[in-house]
């Protein structure tokens, strides 16, 4: 067996999570795509190993994994619903022109957003997660025009 479906099987029993066919290979591809795709690219890329698998599926599946905190739903200003592996504290860069979200490391810029957090809490509010999702035009789109 594959090391990487014992390893979601392993995590998903451990979690408590049932471990079906279909919500291991949708995890695994979520995972193996590069950039953050939509519930329909993951239904595609899972279609020749599984095809008797839904859309509805993949979306139950995909919401199981964010409530689990496996995955995070990224929302663009199309209100597109994409999907992420990665469940650490990240920004996303997202361009307005190739509609493409791209993962951005600043251990700066994040420690600034947390600690002023820390020291100006929210009446009312308890902060859980922060998603930073910066909004833009990538270079390669401002060198071709």
């Amino acid at each position: 067996m594959n090391t990487a479906i014992t390893q979601i099987k392993t995590q998903f029993r451990e979690m408590g999570i049932k471990s079906t066919i279909p919500r291991v290979l949708i995890f695994q591809s979520l995972m193996k795509f590069q950039h953050h795709p939509s519930a329909e690219e993951i239904h595609i890329s899972i279609q020749k190993k599984y095809p008797g698998v839904s859309l509805a599926t993949v979306y139950k599946t995909l919401d199981m994994l964010v409530q689990n905190n496996l995955a995070h739903k990224v929302v663009t200003d199309e209100d597109k619903v994409r999907y992420d592996s990665r469940t650490d504290q990240h920004i996303h860069l997202y361009c307005d022109k190739t509609k493409k979200i791209s993962d951005y490391e600043d251990a700066a810029l994040e420690s600034l957003i947390a600690d002023y957090l820390s020291t100006h809490p929210i009446p009312g509010f308890t902060v859980k997660q922060i998603q930073v999702n910066l909004k833009g035009e990538c270079k390669t789109i401002k060198k071709n025009q």
